[in-house]
């Protein structure tokens, strides 16, 4: 068979089992080759490791490196993972002889690691390997799933040479004889007419006809050829959006189509993330589907599932087949989510309904336009960890599905989902949180009930999850990593969960081990993409002295914390406490960049009073003044242009006694508006400590610290030995954006 029929096999998916036998048939016609003429010397592998990982001249070791064996070559690539990166294994490979090129152990280094190699890096290295080890090192890699797709197109690029130019040194001579006195050897296995598929050089080779799989980016620290010199991940992109395609009613046990991929264009049935960034050229996309397990059952495939973006194929798709369940507690519309990762990163996230009846179920609302887009922030400046929670499919809303997917090396992925019940829904187990923090009598008792309902939260992360959250806190010790929460639940007070046995000396709260940005994945309308720097130039502060306001007792604290704010960071706009003066203030932009509220707040989301406490002249007397809410609502109908950073420092203490809050609606309203972050308590917060907090936590970001990271250093002085202060307020505080983001004036 020639090797343009061989090809065409190769890049042929249906025709694969004939690929694999052509690749055996030229494999016993080659022969196995004489046997190699060498000594196995483990001393040899372990002097060059070391002689790698301290970083020695690779010219200085380039004979040694060329009397390896291919089976030396592959353990040496075997040890040290965390330390290949492209240019070391381009500069020890290019220093093989061409029959000691280990081509499996490569072509698995490329598969299962991110050490930035594209698949034309990858061709060009196994381009000078002859034939012979080249079938025999990736034949047993043409299997029928992914990788054998992908190991079939790289052995089809290598053998009709349409990878990039890749310079690769002239072989020297080889010997013929033992090279030393213990019997090293060059290995020799191939006859010298073999090598008819030498890589182009210079400029003139083409890029990969059938787009080779490369993986867009490597570990930190390292570059590759779609991230200039300029940073991590700050390359030559595209803007591709979620595709989650399937029917909009199934009957219950039948099966249907599910297609996953990306597109050129928005789809008005999902919602999420909105548009996402993929590297220019060609690129692996690992797509996680998050379904409730009880609800829909993979047929035939398994999470995560990947896809190969190409020159010739810039939007790929694949179709799943999926089973509807019945099930008596299972509502009838159900989400089918699909996260989409690209070197260990999330970039973006879909979602879409499927109604599961006999019916003719109901009219969905479309969505379309732009929406959130994680591109920018994930790529340049990816979190240590991304943990995804959705809703599960149960009618009373009490089950979560989790996953999670980490860029550090050594961090296996959680793809999931994970289903776990959490008892309540979660706004319910969010008002037992706060109900149980409005009855403590002092820090002991506040710092006891705290752990005591963190071990309750923690045992509502999955195992999995959990274990990847101790992984990438261990593999960036003693730093604290950076975990970005996408949740289309806002209540839950993840922060304070308690994973481990709690250390006498060390706060146990998962809030004060990593730094925790949370985002909402469920807003249904156009939002902004929340950056990793935003200015916080050009502030505003909101309080309000109730005097005589029915209801409402003064906030000393409050309204000397606003005004030391104010004083403190100018230029500072006062607005005025009346509800139709914040609301104008809203409409106009708004034209600060960070807003503070110091305010009275209620939660009470069955009655019209539930908001921030703001002022308006009563009907009857317009000269006294009676309370009026900025509700959720309020916000959810902004659009702010200027996409502020907003505090709201809601002290939630009423004249007829506590009145607890949950400002997790309010932030996600501001989220939907168009805030780039928000800073808000779930509980009732001490007026005096909630001021005191303030004041540190804008001392401390307009120093450069990011908002996250403050938090969580309060948070980390809070433990089981903790006997002063109000350690119940310093606890309240929930962070929304991204765990990196840091204001400049």
């Amino acid at each position: 068979m020639s090797t343009a029929d061989l090809t065409a096999l190769l890049r042929d998916p249906a025709r694969r089992a004939e690929a694999v036998a052509a690749v055996r048939d030229a494999l016993a016609a080659l022969g196995q080759g004489a046997p190699a003429r060498w000594v196995p010397d483990p001393e040899r592998v372990r002097h060059l490791r070391r002689e790698l990982v301290a970083g020695a001249d690779l010219d200085s070791l380039a004979d040694d490196l060329r009397l390896l064996s291919e089976d030396e070559a592959a353990e040496l690539l075997a040890g040290e993972p965390d330390r290949w990166d492209r240019a070391t294994i381009t500069a020890v490979v290019d220093r093989l002889a061409p029959g000691a090129i280990p081509v499996g152990a490569l072509a698995r280094l490329w598969l299962t690691t991110h050490t930035g190699l594209s698949a034309g890096d990858l061709a060009a290295l196994l381009g000078p390997a002859p034939r012979r080890t080249l079938y025999r090192g990736l034949l047993p890699l043409l299997t029928d799933d992914l990788a054998g797709l992908l190991a079939a197109e790289l052995l089809a690029d290598v053998l009709d040479g349409t990878w990039p130019a890749h310079p690769t040194p002239e072989p020297a001579e080889l010997p013929d004889q033992p090279r030393d006195s213990v019997g090293h050897w060059t290995p020799v296995d191939e006859d010298p007419g073999e090598h008819d598929h030498t890589p182009q050089q210079g400029s003139g080779g083409r890029p990969p006809a059938n787009g080779g799989y490369g993986q867009a980016f490597p570990p930190a620290g390292g570059r590759d050829r779609c991230t200039p010199t300029g940073g991590r991940g700050a390359g030559s992109e595209r803007v591709a959006w979620p595709v989650v395609a399937a029917p909009e009613v199934v009957p219950p046990g039948a099966e249907f189509d599910l297609v996953v991929g990306i597109g050129a264009e928005p789809s008005a049935e999902v919602t999420g993330t909105g548009s996402l960034r993929v590297p220019e050229g060609d690129v692996l996309i690992e797509v996680t589907v998050v379904f409730d397990p009880v609800a829909f059952a993979p047929v035939g495939w398994a999470n995560p599932v990947t896809l190969a973006a190409t020159g010739t194929n810039p939007f790929p798709r694949i179709n799943l087949r999926v089973r509807a369940l019945a099930g008596v507690d299972l509502g009838v519309r159900r989400e089918i989510g699909a996260a989409y990762f690209v070197g260990g990163a999330l970039r973006g996230y879909g979602s879409r309904t499927v109604q599961v009846t006999d019916g003719p179920g109901e009219r969905l609302d479309l969505v379309g336009g732009d929406s959130l887009d994680l591109g920018p922030l994930l790529a340049a400046d990816a979190p240590d960890l991304v943990v995804v929670v959705e809703r599960g499919a149960d009618v009373g809303g009490q089950t979560l599905l989790w996953s999670a997917r980490s860029p550090l090396p050594g961090v296996v992925g959680v793809p999931g989902p994970h289903r776990v019940g959490i008892g309540d829904d979660p706004a319910g187990l969010a008002r037992a949180v706060r109900l149980k923090m409005g009855a403590v009598a002092d820090p002991r008792d506040a710092v006891l009930t705290l752990i005591g309902l963190g071990r309750e939260i923690g045992d509502k992360v999955p195992v999995p999850v959990a274990d990847a959250i101790r992984a990438v806190v261990a593999a960036r010790a003693p730093a604290p990593p950076s975990v970005l929460l996408l949740s289309a639940e806002p209540h839950v007070p993840w922060e304070l969960a308690v994973l481990d046995e709690p250390e006498p000396d060390r706060s146990p709260f998962l809030g004060a081990r990593v730094v925790l940005g949370r985002w909402v994945l469920d807003t249904r309308r156009p939002r902004p993409t929340p950056p990793v720097r935003a200015s916080g130039a050009g502030r505003a502060v909101v309080t309000a002295r109730y005097e005589g306001v029915p209801g409402w007792n003064r906030l000393p604290s409050a309204e000397a914390e606003a005004a030391g704010l104010a004083a403190a960071y100018p230029p500072c706009a006062e607005v005025a406490p009346l509800h139709s003066a914040v609301l104008d203030f809203l409409e106009s932009g708004p034209p600060a960049r960070a807003v503070h509220f110091a305010l009275h707040g209620k939660f009470d989301p069955d009655n019209a009073q539930d908001g921030l406490v703001l002022l308006a002249p009563a009907p009857a007397d317009p000269n006294r003044l009676v309370p009026r809410f900025l509700s959720p609502e309020h916000v959810s109908a902004m659009s702010f242009t200027g996409h502020p950073f907003v505090f709201l420092n809601a002290c939630q203490v009423g004249a007829g006694g506590t009145v607890l809050g949950d400002y997790s609606g309010l932030a996600r309203a501001f989220l939907a508006a168009g805030a780039c972050g928000v800073v808000a308590p779930l509980w009732n917060v001490d007026d005096v400590a909630a001021s005191e907090l303030a004041e540190a936590f804008y001392a401390a970001v307009y120093r450069g610290l990011p908002a996250a990271e403050v938090l969580r250093g309060l948070r980390a002085g809070v433990d089981r030995r903790t006997r002063d202060g109000k350690p119940a307020t310093t606890m309240a505080y929930q962070f929304f954006g991204h765990p990196r983001l840091a204001l400049h004036l």
